[in-house]
C-alpha cells in the first residue's frame, strides 16, 4: 500500500507540470508573505529507516515532493551521491566498511519548506547476528512482526518473562544461515502504551528488537516538535487520534506569543497556531499539551524560537542589494549556509559587520570579489568554510573568524583564477574541524600563494591537510609551510601531492610546485593520524619539473607519530624526520644517510623500490607489521637492521638487487612463513637464513641469484658458495 501511495503521488505532480521547472505548478508550495518559506509544502520519503551490513553497502530511498528539498548529513561514514533537489528524486546511501563491535546510527534529515522527514541509517558491527529491522511499532489490536536474521554463529532468542504474555514466538523457518523468526503481539486493552523487546544472543555478542505497542485508544502527532523563525509564522500540528482532547500551552506566559487559530470544524485533525515575532535577543521555547479529557493520555508539541537576529534557512547573495536587505533586517546569526556568488559583488561591506556566527557553510563563488570586508565580526562557522571564485589577495575580513567546524577548502577547480598570496587576515583561527585543502586543479592558477601566513594560530586540523597541484603550473611560487608554526595535530592525511594527471605536448613546460623547498613552519606538529604522501610523478611516462626544489624533510623534526602509511616516490633525504618513532601502515620512501634515526615500528609493510641509498639510519627498528619487500635496491647490504626481529606479514621479497653480496644484517628475525630472493647476482651466502628455514612452514623461493641452494642443500649446511 505504501508503494501505491507514492506512486500516486508521483503521478499527482507530472499530471499538474510539478515534474519540471518549465510547467505549471498548480500545486507548487506558494508564501508571499515570505518565499523562501513555503507553507503548503508536500514531502514524504520512501523509508524511515535504513539499516547496512557490516562489510558496507549501497542503499536507496525515494524522495517524495513538490518543492526544493535539502539532505543533511552530520556523519563522515555514511554518504549521499545526492544533499539537494526539486520533486521527485532517488538517493543512494553508500556505507563504508565497519569494524567495530557495536552498532552505529546517524539520521538524514530531509528538508522541504516547513517539512521534515528523519530516515534513521543503522550499520551492524562486525561479526555476525544482523536484524533487517530492529525496532517495530505495533498498534492497539496486535498482529505479527517478521525479523530476518543473518549470523554466523549460533545464537539464542530470548524473550523476558515480563514481555511473555503478549510477545510470543511463532514457529521459525528452516534455513541455516539466514533465518525468519515470527512474533505474535496480543492486543493492547490498556489505555497506556507498552514496550517490549527480543533478544537475539551468541558468542558474547547480543542484538535487541524493540516492539512499541499504542495504547487502545490513540492520540498521535505527526511531528511535534516546530523551529520557528525570529520573525514568527503561522504552524499546522496534525494529530491521529479516536478520542475527545483538549489544547493547553504551557507556560501560561507562551500564550502572549503563540494563539491558536480557531477552525469551524467541531472535529479536526489539523490545529492551527500563530507564532508572534520574537523581539527579544534570546531563543525561547514552550510546550502545546493535546489531552485526553478522559484520562491521562496526551501528547506534547515542542515549539523553539529563534532570536532575534536569527536567520533560520540558506541565502544566496548575488547583488549589493541582497547584502543590504539582510543587513537592514539586522541577523546577526545565520541557520542555514550562505552563498555568494554571480559577477555583481565586489566587497561584502554592505552587510555592515553584523554577522557573527553562521550555523552551516560559506562558500565564495563570486568571481568579482575582492574584499570580505563586511565579515569583521563573524566568529564561527559551523560547517565548512569553501573558496572556488575571488580576486582577494588575503582573507582581510576574518580576523575575528575563530572556528571552522567542518572544512576549509581553497579550490582553483575552474576557468576562474584566485589571486590568493597568503592567508593573512584569519589570525584567530585555532581550529579546523574537517579538511585544509589548497586544491589547484585547472591550468595556471593559484599561481600567487606564496605561504600560509596568516595562520600562526591554527592549533588542530580535525581532517586532512592536502596541497594539491594535479595538472600544470600550479602552486609555482608556494616555497614553504610557513605560518603554521602552532599546529600541533592533523587528524587525517598529511598530502603533497604535484602529479599531473594530463599529458602535454610541450610538457617541458609543465611544473607544479616547483618552489617547495621543505616542510619549514611545522616545527610543532607532533602528530598525523592518517598517512604521510609526497606524490611528485606524473600519471603518464614523462616526468618533468615537479617538486624540483624539495631535497628533503626538514621542518618535521618533531613530528613523532604517522598513524597511518608514510610513502614519497621522490628521492629526498629523510633528513628532518629525527623524531619519527612510529609509522602506523607501510613505509614506501627513500632512504639517507640522516634521519629516522628513532624509527622503532613499521605497522604495514616495509616498500623498497629502486633505491641507491643504504638502511644506515635504521638501526632502533625492530617491528615491521607487515611484509619486507625490497626492489631494485642498488646497496650491498642491508646494514642498518640488525635490530629488526619481527616481520609479522611473514613474507620475504628480494628481487632485482644487483649488487646486493650480503643478508647477514637480517639474523635476528625470529619468524618468517614465505622467502622469495630472486635475480641479485652477487648474492652467494644464504646461511644466515638457515633458523628460519627449518621452522618455516611456507615457501623458500630463490632463482637467479649467484647461488641458488634449495631449501634441502640450506638445511644440511651448503647454504653458501665461493663466487667463480
Amino acid at each position: 500500500m505504501k508503494k501505491l501511495f507514492y506512486l500516486f503521488i508521483m503521478v499527482l505532480f507530472c499530471t499538474f507540470g510539478s515534474c519540471s521547472k518549465g510547467g505549471s505548478h498548480i500545486d507548487e508550495p506558494d508564501n508571499p508573505d515570505n518565499p523562501d518559506n513555503p507553507t503548503n509544502v508536500t514531502l514524504e520519503i520512501s523509508s524511515t529507516d535504513l539499516v547496512f551490513e557490516a562489510k558496507g553497502e549501497e542503499k536507496e530511498f525515494t524522495i517524495y515532493c513538490n518543492a526544493d528539498w535539502t539532505i543533511t548529513n552530520e556523519s563522515d561514514w555514511c554518504t549521499t551521491n545526492i544533499t539537494q533537489g526539486n520533486g521527485y528524486g532517488r538517493v543512494v546511501v553508500t556505507v563504508e566498511a565497519y569494524s567495530e563491535t557495536e552498532d552505529r546510527n546517524t539520521n538524514l534529515t530531509v528538508k522541504a519548506g516547513d517539512k521534515t522527514k528523519v530516515l534513521t541509517v543503522t550499520q551492524k558491527h562486525g561479526d555476525a547476528i544482523i536484524l533487517s529491522k530492529d525496532k517495530f511499532d505495533v498498534p492497539q489490536e496486535g498482529g505479527e512482526i517478521a525479523i530476518e536474521v543473518k549470523s554466523n554463529i549460533e545464537y539464542q532468542v530470548s524473550i523476558p518473562s515480563k514481555f511473555q504474555s503478549w510477545i510470543k514466538q511463532t514457529p521459525e523457518s528452516r534455513a541455516v544461515t539466514v533465518k525468519n523468526f515470527s512474533f505474535k503481539v496480543s492486543a493492547n486493552e490498556a489505555y497506556e502504551k507498552r514496550e517490549g523487546y527480543i533478544v537475539f544472543s551468541g558468542n558474547s555478542l547480543k542484538d535487541t528488537v524493540y516492539v512499541y505497542q499504542a495504547q487502545k485508544n490513540q492520540l498521535i502527532l505527526t511531528e511535534d516538535t516546530y523551529n520557528i523563525p525570529s520573525e514568527g509564522q503561522d504552524i499546522t500540528v496534525e494529530l491521529k487520534t479516536n478520542i475527545d482532547y483538549e489544547v493547553t500551552i504551557q507556560p501560561n506566559a507562551a500564550t502572549s506569543w503563540i494563539s491558536q487559530i480557531s477552525a469551524r470544524a467541531i472535529r479536526t485533525d489539523k490545529l492551527n497556531f500563530h507564532i508572534e515575532a520574537n523581539t527579544e535577543s534570546n531563543n525561547r521555547s514552550a510546550k502545546i499539551v493535546i489531552k485526553d479529557k478522559n484520562s491521562d493520555l496526551s501528547d506534547t508539541v515542542q515549539v523553539s524560537q529563534a532570536a532575534k537576529g536569527m536567520y533560520a534557512g540558506d541565502i544566496v547573495f548575488e547583488t549589493e542589494q541582497d547584502l543590504i536587505d539582510f543587513h537592514a533586517a539586522g541577523h546577526t546569526k545565520i541557520m542555514g549556509n550562505i552563498i555568494v556568488k554571480g559577477n555583481g559583488i565586489r566587497t561584502l561591506q554592505k552587510l555592515g559587520n553584523l554577522l557573527t556566527e553562521i550555523n552551516g557553510s560559506l562558500r565564495l563563488e563570486c568571481s568579482t570579489l575582492t574584499s570580505l570586508d563586511g565579515l569583521y565580526g563573524l566568529k564561527t562557522i559551523t560547517d565548512s568554510l569553501i573558496i572556488t571564485k575571488g580576486r582577494m589577495t588575503s582573507f582581510e575580513g576574518l580576523q575575528n573568524l575563530e572556528t571552522i567546524g567542518g572544512s576549509f577548502k581553497v579550490l582553483a577547480s575552474s576557468s576562474e583564477s584566485l589571486d590568493l598570496k597568503s592567508f593573512q587576515g584569519l589570525s584567530s583561527l585555532k581550529s579546523i574541524g574537517g579538511d585544509f585543502e589548497v586544491n589547484a586543479s585547472y591550468y595556471y592558477y593559484l599561481t600567487t600563494l606564496e605561504s600560509f601566513e596568516g595562520l600562526e594560530n591554527l592549533q588542530t586540523i580535525g581532517g586532512s591537510l592536502k596541497v594539491i597541484a594535479s595538472s600544470s603550473s600550479f602552486l609555482t611560487a608556494l616555497k614553504s609551510f610557513q605560518g603554521l608554526s602552532s599546529l600541533k595535530s592533523i587528524g587525517g592525511d598529511f598530502e603533497v601531492n604535484a602529479s599531473s594527471s594530463y599529458y602535454y605536448y610541450y610538457s617541458s613546460y609543465s611544473s607544479s610546485l616547483t618552489a617547495l623547498e621543505s616542510f619549514e613552519g611545522l616545527e610543532n606538529l607532533q602528530t598525523i593520524g592518517g598517512s604521510l604522501k609526497v606524490i611528485a610523478s606524473s600519471s603518464s611516462s614523462y616526468y618533468y619539473y615537479y617538486l624540483t626544489a624539495l631535497e628533503s624533510f626538514e621542518g618535521l623534526e618533531n613530528l613523532q607519530t604517522i598513524g597511518g602509511s608514510f610513502s614519497c616516490d621522490k628521492n629526498i633525504s629523510t633528513k628532518g624526520l629525527s623524531q619519527l618513532n612510529s609509522v602506523g601502515g607501510n613505509l614506501n620512501i627513500y632512504f639517507s644517510s640522516e634521519g629516522l634515526e628513532n624509527l622503532v615500528r613499521i605497522g604495514g609493510d616495509f616498500i623498497i623500490n629502486y633505491s641507491s641509498s643504504s638502511f644506515k639510519t635504521l638501526r632502533k627498528l625492530s617491528n615491521i607489521g607487515g611484509d619486507f619487500n625490497v626492489h631494485n635496491f642498488s646497496g650491498t647490504s642491508f646494514e642498518g637492521l640488525e635490530n629488526l626481529k619481527t616481520i609479522g606479514g611473514g613474507k620475504i621479497t628480494i628481487s632485482s638487487c644487483s649488487s646486493l653480496n650480503s643478508i647477514d644484517a637480517l639474523k635476528n628475525i625470529e619468524s618468517i612463513n614465505d622467502i622469495s630472493i630472486t635475480h641479485c647476482s652477487e648474492l652467494y651466502d644464504f646461511c644466515v637464513l638457515k633458523n628460519i628455514v627449518q621452522n618455516m612452514s611456507g615457501t623458500f623461493y630463490v632463482n637467479g641469484n649467484g647461488y641458488n641452494p634449495t631449501k634441502y642443500q640450506l638445511l644440511n649446511g651448503e647454504c653458501s658458495k665461493q663466487p667463480e
